[in-house]
């Protein structure tokens, strides 16, 4: 399993069809909890402006993130960092994801610090596909609830609208 690292997507990569487009070799391995955080529409996309998932330390009892646990071969890793922008947009840090059966060693990405804004707003299809992605994997209807909440924009874009419509219509809720 060297060739393999553990990914904890709690963003628009939890949606299969998503991150099968970026790694195809990615396969998944469970859903995981990450206690001690929330989930956040706030990163600004040094590619667009808008929202990106975030997630950031958080003492409240109750806080926790949700996610998907993949295994993502170590060759298709640096594809993944450049659409994540590492380095300039967010950071990979290890984190330990309570899954069933127990605890498992991941990689995350967090938004490099100044990086975020709270006032910052994702595209519509990009918090619908957080939302497909959460419904996808059975996440607790509270937390899709969170997210369908989100505020959003449309994106002018109607072409790179109508591809990531696409990838959430061919996901099986």
């Amino acid at each position: 399993m060297a060739d393999w690292r553990h990914y904890f997507a709690y963003g628009s990569n939890m949606l299969p069809a998503r991150l099968l487009e970026r790694t195809p070799s990615a396969h998944w391995l469970g859903v995981g909890r990450l206690p001690g955080y929330r989930l956040h529409f706030n990163h600004v996309s040094r590619a667009d402006g808008t929202a990106k998932c975030n997630i950031e330390r958080c003492d409240a009892a109750d806080a926790a993130v949700w996610g998907v646990v993949y295994a993502v071969h170590r060759e298709e890793q640096p594809v993944l960092d450049r659409a994540e922008d590492l380095g300039t947009g967010y950071l990979i840090e290890p984190r330990l994801v309570h899954c069933q059966g127990g605890w498992q060693e991941t990689f995350c990405y967090i938004a490099v610090p100044g990086t975020t804004d709270p006032a910052a707003r994702p595209f519509r299809w990009y918090r619908d596909i957080v939302l497909a992605g959460a419904r996808n994997h059975a996440f607790p209807a509270a937390y899709i609830d969170r997210i369908a909440r989100e505020r959003a924009v449309e994106d002018p874009n109607p072409r790179r609208a109508a591809h990531h419509q696409y990838l959430i219509d061919m996901s099986p809720d």
